[in-house]
């Protein structure tokens, strides 16, 4: 009866061995804390953005005909500068002019019709040709006949209207085989550079403002949060030695997608020095200071209400809290509270283990 007592710490001290063994036998089954599959490195913003553009001019216009035809007229080439109002390409027009011609003809005989039967009227001449078609013994052969005259006149009217439509139609087919600049500017492009050859309304030709002189960059739509008007920019154009320096004039609010399927924004570069040393379609690379110093950059799940981040430090745990900022797709910005040196816990099945650890 006695020896019984004594078997209770004994087993006490077995289950707590065996508790131990399960536990060291269940932790050493995970991947090491620190490793490259449960932690990551913080990402900050870097201070400057790198994206590549063109030298291009913010005042220029792509110009097409709205008809197809053959070219007779092509006064310019590539490079050549003109001015607005001045013809640029032109239609071969014979046939709009004698369609011309013959709408004018057709109004001419309208309109003496119409002149006609206006005078017809004020001589009572229209009047007395109704009175002939109508009884007298009707009583209101009065109203009948005026209203007889009102519907001549008015489809008298209509005739000459339909004729002046039909001149101004004419008159703007004429308008519209021609192409004239529309500013102060230099030939840029031209889709064919001799007269003769038959073109469709997809033949385009190109005039540009050089003094509207930019560099036009395409910025990476995640990074685009952190460029702000008035940012500053260093370009480095291609086959040009000296850097550029400028600043970021205008954000475009709509994305482009570029032949290689990367979705940008693009940015809009003023500088003095690019009517010195840059030349239009010229490629090169922008260097664009951003906005933000010091914001990291994690994934927005790895931040519990709001304010509180895990992190490995020696191989430990550390619960640390952090201001955060904007969220922009899956990331969301910490403004304070994480350094560079800091790595992320990322494998959300071994946060809860770490708490309790703590415990």
């Amino acid at each position: 009866m006695k020896t019984i007592p004594r078997l209770i710490p004994v087993s006490i001290v077995v289950l707590v061995l065996a508790g131990a063994i399960f536990v060291y036998g269940r932790a050493s089954t995970h991947t090491p804390l620190g490793s490259a599959t449960t932690t990551t490195s913080v990402r900050f913003v870097s201070s400057t953005i790198t994206a590549d553009g063109a030298v291009t001019a913010q005042n220029q216009a792509k110009l097409n005909f709205q008809t197809p035809g053959k070219l007779v007229y092509l006064p310019f080439k590539e490079g050549d500068k003109v001015s607005v109002g001045q013809s640029i390409a032109q239609l071969d027009t014979y046939a709009l002019q004698r369609q011309l011609t013959a709408a004018l003809n057709t109004y001419r005989s309208t309109r003496d019709t119409f002149d006609q039967t206006q005078q017809n009227t004020q001589d009572n001449v229209t009047r007395n040709q109704q009175a002939a078609t109508f009884t007298r013994e009707n009583s209101d052969n009065n109203g009948a006949i005026n209203d007889a005259i009102k519907r001549i006149a008015d489809q008298s009217q209509a005739s000459l209207d339909n004729s002046v439509i039909t001149v101004e139609l004419a008159n703007y087919a004429v308008q519209l085989s021609t192409l004239t600049s529309p500013l102060n500017g230099i030939i840029t492009h031209e889709d064919v550079t001799v007269p003769g050859v038959n073109i469709t309304t997809l033949t385009s030709f190109t005039v540009a403002d050089p003094t509207s002189m930019v560099f036009r960059a395409n910025v990476p739509a995640g990074n685009i949060y952190y460029i702000a008007e008035g940012s500053a920019v260093t370009i480095a154009i291609d086959g040009v030695q000296d850097k550029v320096h400028g600043t970021v004039q205008k954000i475009y609010p709509s994305k482009v997608i570029l032949a290689s399927g990367e979705a940008v924004y693009q940015v809009d570069i003023v500088s003095d020095e690019l009517k010195a040393h840059a030349k239009l379609d010229q490629a090169g690379a922008a260097i664009i200071s951003t906005n933000s110093q010091n914001v990291a950059l994690v994934p927005a799940w790895t931040v519990l209400s709001g304010k509180h981040i895990w992190v490995e430090e020696n191989g430990k745990p550390i619960l640390k809290t952090v201001t955060a900022g904007k969220i922009h797709d899956n990331d969301i910005e910490i403004t304070a509270g994480l350094t560079p040196e800091d790595r992320i816990i990322v494998d959300p099945k071994l946060i809860p283990a770490m708490y309790y650890q703590m415990l």
